[in-house]
């Protein structure tokens, strides 16, 4: 029993796994789901491959003693449709996919921006396998990574993989990956390393050389073929220290000087503050020689940048450069918040204009009970207010210059004046559909103006000292009877036009007619006393046979019998004659009479009428308050038309007013004319026509109360426009400055971006939808100029590049040359160091490194002698070799096998990749 006890006491089960074969059986049952072990060999690449294609990517999580890892696997898609798979099947034997990828030189030195994508350029590789830790933790422990990669290499043997496996170890911003790549009888080391100082002896290419063949030929004892070695140089401008190379901004400081050109005052600003360009990154690249043609050495070099066979460039671009356009949009939203009174920012000027508002209001409202007096004798009674100046940051030269570039009439020749506003937006159908108002109109100009002010002239108190102005000028031209200029004449177009342009309508609607009631007021008078004597001394004298004089006796007795007509009411306000239309009582002709013209309207006083006959409800009392709302033009016409016509009947003035509304029956009554009767809703009981008719007096139009007080209507406007605050002001300018900034954008022209029409129709649509409401939308405005200030730096960026590579060449090759770099790719300079972009590029970096030098050796007395010096480029930023050959390891009888090196200089660092195969067969 002893015995028993002491053999199950000390059995072991050793058929159970341990956790790195667990590890291990898992990365090759990963490999097998990947189907990695039967990958072919691809086409051969081409340039810029690694770039242009698009790389697939995978991925599975897995764990090692309680520690999370990630396999990924990376492949770059060379295989076009319709290629047949087994195409390069006759390679099998050969040498595998990385032994034919690193000896390719299609995509040397490219630029990849992804961390696991440098492996290829690391490398050289198409196809590979990353492990890497799972919370982005360093792995530096030599000994655990020496277990990963032996795991990796015994999974990728068991499954038969020959895909690249490499580890992810140090610090992550190292970006240092280990690994290795078995099959097809080789073993190749994937080894790299990574210095924060650079060896001396690793500077030049010379010691790279002398590194690179030292462990090629280690142990081999054979003698080497020529290494093939391809170079690139970088070169980097930052500063564009001579102004032939940047693009200046617009100036926009006139305003500050003594004159102001009213040319600019009509201009958005374009472009951006500064330079938006913030690099420019120079490649000069010898791509595949042999060694023993080229030197490099620390007292000697043979690779000059002007000799280098290829250029290619990058830019890097300043991320959302500051641009004037998009800054004046900006501000201007921000001041849409402000809640400022123009009383609190300007002080009691404003004040005294907003309560002589009033006085005046109530002063003219007596005029509506009046129908005799002139305009003009009133407004000689009501005191005038003294033109009283604010203070404010606008200079008074600067703001006579801005009034007169608004109100251009009012010099004896005017510099800007007004085209045709009866046009809606001139000779362009593209912006009718955003309601504002003209091109080139006077709020157009004023929304622009208004921008300038509150960006150059002194923010939200200058923009409250020009609305001040511009409010006194309206007022005083109101008084004078003069119009408005760059407004047009009519009635309010509410439907594509905005509020601040209907209001100016509005204005210029009543000084029309202010103008024209003074002016027939005692001609009318005087026409009316000429009528009534004509009246009284006419006679008709004719001659006439038997029967046609009795026929005319019958015609005066009938005519002799009518009632007596009073001497108020005798025929005034007639027009003209009604050509076939003949009163039905008396038989005397109809006569067109002179009416008052339909009342005006803005678009918030239309609002306001609709909510009142909402607000009326649908009971008796509401509809009787609505049909009298509704009839106050219908009772000026009946007026008119029986002061025209004594003695009408509702027949007669139906006939004439709404002729659906009169029935014609066969046959003629006593006067000649075709007989009717009135329509059934005419002939219900007091309907609103019969009741209006009956309390129908005959007065002429220019006697009656006026349907639209001018008066009225104008003082209401002024105090409108001088009652509101800051932000009601940028609010009511802002569709038309949005408006003005896309139109600006619009008109910029460069080849290098085709699609810029179609972007500006995208922003045209947003503002077409935001200015429809009075209401204006914040948030879509802010849109929009987020909208308008990246298109406005895309241009700005494309015409710097223009301005600094291309000069006054503006071919197309030059144009698809811009618009490659604008997408911050790697691009082959036109003709290398020859060709025109190649000079320009050499000329921007010696006038750097002239610059540079004088800053530095101002104090020195031997100046001229450092300029003969001088060298035309600069230090490279980055030194890059690829070294390559092929040649038996580890022993003269191996199989010629590919051996890569690649280096990378910079002033932070080194790095070096190898790629070093061996074959497994022949040892």
């Amino acid at each position: 029993m002893e015995n028993v006890e002491i053999e199950d006491f000390y059995h072991h089960d050793f058929t159970t796994a341990t956790e790195w074969e667990v590890f291990i059986a898992r990365l090759e049952e990963i490999m097998h789901e990947w189907k990695l072990p039967q990958m072919k060999i691809g086409p051969p690449l081409k340039p810029k491959d690694f770039v242009n294609l698009s790389w697939d990517e995978q991925s599975e999580e897995l764990n090692f003693a309680d520690v999370g890892f990630v396999l990924k696997h990376y492949k770059l898609q060379t295989k076009e449709e319709g290629e047949e798979e087994d195409a390069l099947d006759d390679s099998e034997d050969l040498s595998t996919q990385a032994h034919i990828d690193v000896l390719n030189i299609s995509n040397d030195f490219l630029r990849i921006d992804k961390d696991h994508m440098k492996i290829a350029k690391y490398y050289g590789l198409r196809e590979f396998i990353v492990l890497a830790p799972a919370k982005r933790m360093a792995i530096t422990d030599e000994t655990k990574i020496k277990i990963l990669i032996s795991s990796l290499t015994i999974a990728a043997n068991n499954a038969n993989c020959e895909i690249p496996a490499l580890v992810q170890a140090q610090e992550l911003w190292q970006q240092f990956y280990l690994g290795i790549s078995v099959g097809r009888g080789t073993m190749t080391h994937l080894d790299m390393v990574h210095l924060k100082k650079t060896p001396p002896h690793c500077r030049h290419l010379t010691g790279l050389l002398a590194l690179f063949k030292q462990k090629v030929s280690d142990g081999c004892g054979i003698r080497l073929d020529p290494v093939m070695v391809s170079v690139r140089f970088s070169y980097l401008l930052k500063d564009w220290t001579n102004h032939t190379w940047t693009q200046e901004p617009p100036d926009f400081d006139f305003m500050q000087g003594e004159t102001v050109g009213v040319a600019e005052l009509g201009k958005l600003p374009f472009g951006a503050t500064f330079d938006p360009v913030g690099e420019l990154k120079l490649f000069t690249t010898w791509p595949q020689m042999a060694e023993n043609v080229v030197i490099d050495s620390e007292s000697f070099s043979d690779l000059e940048p002007q000799l280098a066979p290829e250029w290619s460039a990058v830019v890097k671009m300043v991320p959302s450069p500051a641009c004037l356009l998009g800054e004046y949009l900006t501000d201007f939203l921000a001041l849409c918040s402000n809640q400022r009174s123009l009383v609190d920012m300007l002080g009691d000027a404003a004040a005294y204009m907003d309560n002589s508002d009033q006085i005046l209001s109530s002063a003219f409202n007596r005029l509506t009970e009046s129908s005799i007096p002139t305009i003009s004798k009133v407004v000689n009674k009501v005191p005038r207010k003294n033109s009283k100046n604010v203070d404010g940051p606008i200079a008074e030269e600067v703001m006579i210059s801005i009034l007169y570039f608004l109100f251009p009439d009012a010099e004896e020749r005017p510099k800007s004046p007004y085209g045709d506003m009866n046009s809606y937006s001139g000779d362009d159908d593209l912006w009718k559909g955003v309601k504002t108002c003209a091109l080139e109109g006077l709020v157009w100009r004023l929304a622009i103006v208004a921008a300038h002010c509150a960006h150059n002239l002194g923010g939200a108190l200058a923009l409250a000292q020009l609305w001040h102005e511009f409010v006194q000028e309206i007022r005083f031209r109101w008084e004078r009877t003069i119009l408005i200029p760059g407004v047009g004449t009519g009635f309010p177009d509410s439907v594509r036009t905005c509020l601040l342009h209907q209001k100016l309508q509005m204005m210029n609607c009543c000084i029309e007619r202010k103008k024209a009631r003074e002016e027939s007021a005692y001609k009318q008078q005087s026409l009316d006393v000429d009528d009534f004597e004509s009246a009284e001394s006419e006679e008709e004298f004719f001659e006439c046979t038997e029967e046609e004089a009795d026929k005319h006796e019958e015609v005066q007795v009938k005519r002799n019998q009518r009632s007596r007509q009073l001497l108020w009411n005798r025929p005034t306000g007639r027009l003209a004659k009604h050509p076939t239309l003949r009163l039905l009582k008396t038989g005397d002709p109809v006569y067109l009479p002179v009416t008052q013209d339909p009342v005006p309207k803005t678009e918030d006083q239309l609002e306001e009428d609709a909510q009142v006959m909402m607000q009326l409800g649908t009971d008796k009392h509401g509809s009787e308050m609505r049909a009298r709302l509704m009839s106050a033009s219908l009772l000026s016409d009946m007026e008119s038309f029986k002061a025209a016509n004594p003695g009408s009947e509702l027949e007669d003035f139906i006939r004439w007013y709404s002729p659906r509304d009169w029935v014609e029956v066969e046959g003629v009554d006593e006067w000649g004319q075709p007989a009717g009767y009135l329509s059934p809703r005419m002939k219900l009981e007091n309907n609103p026509w019969a009741t209006t008719w009956a309390s129908a007096q005959p007065v002429p139009a220019h006697r009656q109360k006026r349907l639209f007080d001018d008066t009225r209507e104008a003082e209401k406007a002024i105090h409108y426009l001088a009652s509101k605050r800051l932000g009601e002001i940028a609010q009511l300018l802002l569709p038309t400055l949005t408006h003005a900034a896309l139109f600006t954008l619009n008109q910029q022209k460069t080849d290098s971006l085709p699609n810029l029409p179609d972007v500006t129709l995208g922003i045209l649509n947003k503002l077409q939808y935001a200015t429809k409401p009075i209401q204006q939308k914040m948030q879509l405005y802010e849109e929009i100029a987020r909208d308008i200030e990246s298109v406005e730096a895309l241009i700005a960026q494309i015409n710097s590049l223009q301005h600094k590579l291309c000069g006054d060449d503006h071919s197309k090759e030059m144009s698809s040359f811009i618009t490659q770099l604008m997408r911050e790719k790697e691009v082959s300079v036109p003709g290398g160091a020859r060709g025109y972009v190649g000079s320009r590029i050499t000329d921007m970096f010696r006038d750097a490194q002239k610059a540079g030098h004088m800053i530095t050796s101002m104090s020195s007395t031997t100046k001229h002698q450092a300029d003969g010096n001088q060298k035309t480029f600069p230090e490279p930023s980055c030194k890059e070799f690829i070294l390559r050959i092929v040649t038996p390891r580890p022993s003269p009888s191996s199989t010629p096998q590919p051996q890569r090196l690649y280096a990378c200089l910079k002033r932070e660092y080194i790095r070096l990749a190898g790629f070093f195969s061996e074959d497994t067969t022949f040892l």
